[in-house]
């Protein structure tokens, strides 16, 4: 009986607010694979994997560039739930004091947008990608 209780306010505490590490995993915004984006593809393709620009520019004549804010690092939907999982069961048996831990670590570990620049030609095709420092040609 006092073993039903025990599990019972377990259960309680986790669900009552105490589970904030786990939504703020599952609820961690999906990286953009620019690695799926090559040379030579159209600027409507691109357009079609990353979405539209924050910004649009012109790096010289014959070359305009598009500009992004996304979020290319992270965990994939797999280790999103992995870690969502463990998080669930570890605040359950310690009866959600995992939490005092869990939920800062993961406010400083959340994905972080940076600036991903796109340049096509005069025909719109991609010359150069630069994603973050990491330049592709």
């Amino acid at each position: 009986m006092r073993h039903n209780k025990l599990v019972t306010f377990g259960l309680v505490l986790t669900l009552s607010g105490f589970g904030c590490s786990v939504v703020m995993e599952a609820t961690r915004p999906d990286p953009v694979d620019t690695s799926q984006i090559a040379v030579g593809e159209s600027r409507m393709q691109v357009i079609g994997i990353v979405g539209a620009p924050a910004a649009q520019g012109v790096k010289d004549g014959n070359t305009s560039c598009d500009i992004y804010k996304l979020y290319t690092r992270g965990p994939n939907d797999i280790g999103k739930g992995a870690i969502a999982t463990g998080e669930a069961v570890a605040d359950f048996f310690t009866l959600g004091l995992t939490e005092i831990v869990f939920t800062p670590v993961e406010g400083a570990t959340r994905n972080a947008k940076h600036t991903v620049t796109f340049c096509y030609d005069q025909n719109e095709k991609l010359v150069t990608m630069n994603d973050g420092g990491v330049s592709g040609q």
